[in-house]
């Protein structure tokens, strides 16, 4: 069965998201378990987790993937910021093993000037740090669009880390950060090329999630500027040939476009499922 859904707010409840997702006519969704701009992390009362794991167990809405805060990275070269990042996750751990989720997704960080060499192997450090926190959690690593000093927009640094990380690991592939960063997924060929490599580097096995997000920036700026579906540089078309690819479709995508009036969740989620062909679905 196909998998598809939106980022959610969490603002009316985090045991409500499936309420809201179902309403939406998702059957998988993504959320921040709390503010992605702040280090602040409150947990949920037990009447909520005990809610949300009802509604978990209810609802065809699986998997349900948490995104890491945007200040974690855990490339830096700076201590403090290294070390908040370490317990962030292990924070965010502990909460997905109360609520019964296995994913959370991380931004590789940027190694503000040090090197990738610096960077990656910060990254792969931290993670292994983690390893007795993260039993039954699979930590996903976001492929990003590659400005600058960021690790995370080359396929060999997500390959880096996962083969150096004791950690139970995998992908998380954005439209709008591959085309970014240089991945031409918008022509058939470029597609079957990007898929190809990702294969032979890393493995589809690996590849857990799709953010779908076009882009509003063209084809290799290194910008991560997320636009509605089929209104940036990506378009209708190429979405087309994503959300149908033989080796991308059974994969669980989640939309993360601009809220910015322009078109509501809804709307781009009712785009995409009219590019789908569902006759290809097994």
């Amino acid at each position: 069965m196909h998998r598809l859904g939106v980022h959610l707010s969490i603002a009316r409840g985090i045991e409500k998201i499936f309420d809201t997702a179902f309403q939406m006519g998702c059957n998988c969704t993504q959320i921040f378990s709390h503010s992605p701009r702040s280090w602040h992390f409150r947990f949920p009362s037990d009447e909520q987790i005990e809610k949300f794991r009802y509604n978990y167990r209810r609802y065809d809405i699986k998997p349900v993937f948490v995104h890491q805060s945007y200040l974690v990275n855990l490339a830096s070269p700076n201590r403090t910021v290294y070390m908040k990042s370490i317990d962030s996750i292990k924070r965010e751990a502990q909460l997905v093993g109360l609520l019964g989720i296995r994913y959370i997704v991380i931004h590789p960080g940027s190694h503000l000037g040090k090197g990738e060499k610096v960077g990656l192997e910060n990254i792969v450090n931290a993670l292994n740090s983690l390893s007795n926190y993260l039993e039954d959690v699979e930590i996903l690593v976001e492929m990003t669009a590659g400005s600058k000093n960021t690790i995370g927009s080359k396929f060999e640094h997500i390959e880096y880390i996962l083969d150096n990380t004791v950690v139970e690991s995998g992908v998380v592939l954005d439209t709008c950060h591959l085309f970014a960063a240089g991945y031409d997924i918008k022509s058939e060929e470029g597609l079957d090329r990007t898929v190809e490599e990702f294969e032979a580097r890393i493995g589809m096995n690996k590849l857990k999630l799709i953010h779908l997000n076009d882009s509003k920036y063209p084809f290799g700026s290194n910008r991560d500027r997320h636009e509605h579906i089929g209104l940036g540089e990506i378009g209708v078309d190429g979405f087309r040939r994503i959300v149908n690819h033989r080796k991308l479709r059974n994969k669980p995508m989640i939309l993360e476009t601009p809220m910015d009036g322009v078109r509501s969740d809804e709307e781009n989620l009712k785009v995409i499922k009219s590019l789908i062909d569902f006759r290809s679905f097994p």
